[in-house]
């Protein structure tokens, strides 16, 4: 009775939607109700199977989610440490930038100083070169001074300031003849030219050994130079009837004298040495005879002999002190 009812609903249903307006036989109705039968038992089973796909799948998802749920966590995590790591970064980067900055201020800063020191360095080189050249110069100068000094220690600066020498009778003093004769009637001016020469000689002689006078001093002062004892002794005069009266010049004369005895004394006790005109007071002279340096009561001849004996003593001594002078 159930598959009469169930043929007869197939065969309603069907013929509502099919083109065939005659019922079905039984044996089609049969072998379409075991097609659609088996349809069925197949969308049971997908339905079955898509249940469990379904609920495998639902774990799945869960398990998923909790993991993706916990990946994302630390991916946050992560993302926050990132986030600090990059502020710190930043503000790091800042720093960095700021310090680089002021490492650049102070590279210009030191590149302005280097040119500062090439320039000032060049100028150094410069002032060198300006140095040693006027070094070169000083050296040459100073190999010329050496030489000129070398020379001069040669030289006699005596026998070239003090030239003594003779012209016939008369003793000469840088060209001024010392004394007077009857037939050469040579000016005063130039006799108190020559004792000045004279007087300026002996003082710088002394000064030069460091020798002092006793009871006198010597001062030259040119045409009129004197000496000084207990009165003023002129070494110069200027003729006529006066020298007759006036005994000075004679005075200073022999007190010249008495002055070159003590030095050349000196001269004499320093080693063995004599010089070729002894000196007895006012007199001068050798064996053959003494002469007086006075003029009173003598005659213009010896007088002149007598100044002429006292010049070749005079440079006699400048001689020695010039070759035994230590040098400075």
């Amino acid at each position: 009775g159930k598959e009469a009812n169930r043929s007869s609903g197939i065969n309603a249903e069907y013929g509502e939607n099919s083109e065939i307006d005659h019922p079905l036989c039984e044996e089609c109705t049969s072998a379409l109700f075991l097609q659609l039968d088996a349809q069925l038992r197949t969308l049971k089973q997908d339905c079955t199977d898509y249940r469990k796909a379904l609920a495998q799948l639902q774990q799945i998802d869960t398990a998923t989610t909790s993991q993706l749920d916990a990946e994302v966590e630390e991916l946050r995590a992560e993302e926050a440490a990132l986030q600090a790591e990059l502020e710190s970064v930043c503000t790091e980067r800042g720093s960095v930038a700021t310090e680089l900055a002021a490492l650049q201020l102070q590279e210009r800063e030191v590149e302005h100083e280097e040119e500062d020191l090439y320039r000032e360095c060049n100028q150094y080189e410069h002032r060198l070169a300006e140095v040693r050249a006027q070094q070169h110069c000083l050296d040459n100068e100073l190999k010329y001074a050496h030489a000129e000094l070398e020379k001069l220690k040669k030289t006699n600066i005596f026998n070239t300031v003090f030239h003594i020498w003779h012209e016939g009778h008369f003793g000469t003093i840088n060209n001024f003849r010392l004394g007077r004769l009857p037939t050469f009637n040579v000016e005063w001016d130039e006799v108190n030219a020559a004792w000045g020469q004279t007087a300026l000689l002996l003082y710088s002689l002394a000064n030069a050994t460091g020798f002092v006078f006793q009871r006198y001093k010597i001062v030259p002062f040119g045409s009129q130079s004197y000496i000084e004892g207990e009165t003023k002794l002129p070494l110069f005069t200027n003729g006529g009837l006066r020298l007759f009266w006036d005994a000075k010049f004679d005075q200073g004369m022999v007190s010249f004298l008495d002055c070159l005895k003590q030095f050349l004394d000196s001269i004499e006790k320093k080693g063995a040495f004599n010089f070729p005109y002894k000196i007895d007071k006012s007199k001068i002279g050798d064996q053959k005879g003494f002469y007086s340096i006075k003029l009173h009561f003598n005659s213009e001849e010896q007088w002149t002999k007598a100044l002429k004996f006292m010049l070749i003593n005079l440079k006699w001594a400048l001689t020695v002190v010039a070759h035994n002078k230590p040098e400075k």
